[in-house]
């Protein structure tokens, strides 16, 4: 998880720099797609383990997601952003948690959720890609309104959703380092 943050934290600063040199940063989040696709999906894929055992719709949604990934660099290369791949992968992120929820509903074992760190690890998951999911749909008419000069207001929606998840992944975090206490403790 920490890499994971790191790499994103190095990409974010890589797309900055590239956007304001070169003007088309499109090609370092191409390029981060894959490391995203194959972190999260590990994830859900762990998460569901826990109540299920045939991991098959994950398995599904990797194929497809490099299935799109390849056809778009394919079609239109590096430079243009692969939307159809994000938006497939934040559609398929969202059903994921989803059912992840729907599992934890089923199962008849008690989860306090205010310490759980998969559920808040999922919860920012949900937010995220279900709130760029619906940034993406409507990004021209969020992109038209300009709250201060050079800023639309799809950047600062964008930066609330990644206050969202990391602010969820950050308790994520904490809770489990409580039940890492605990577990110390007891022994």
């Amino acid at each position: 998880m920490i890499l994971f943050l790191l790499l994103t934290c190095l990409v974010e600063l890589a797309g900055i720099y590239t956007a304001k040199k070169y003007h088309n940063n499109h090609w370092v989040y191409n390029i981060f797609l894959l490391p995203e696709i194959g972190f999260t999906l590990l994830v859900i894929s762990t998460l569901l383990k826990e109540y299920k055992k045939n991991n098959l719709i994950v398995l599904v949604g990797v194929v497809l997601l490099m299935a799109l990934y390849f056809y778009e660099i394919l079609d239109h290369g590096l430079f243009k952003y692969n939307n159809l791949t994000f938006t497939t992968m934040s559609v398929m992120f969202v059903l994921y948690s989803l059912y992840y929820y729907y599992l934890v509903l089923s199962d008849d074992k008690y989860l306090n959720l205010t310490s759980s760190p998969e559920f808040w690890w999922v919860a920012g998951v949900l937010f995220f890609y279900f709130g760029s999911t619906v940034c993406n749909i409507f990004y021209e008419r969020l992109y038209s309104i300009t709250i201060v000069s050079n800023h639309h207001l799809s950047y600062f929606v964008f930066k609330g959703l990644n206050i969202i998840l990391y602010t969820c992944w950050s308790y994520s975090f904490i809770c489990r380092k409580w039940q890492t206490k605990k577990l110390e403790t007891s022994l």
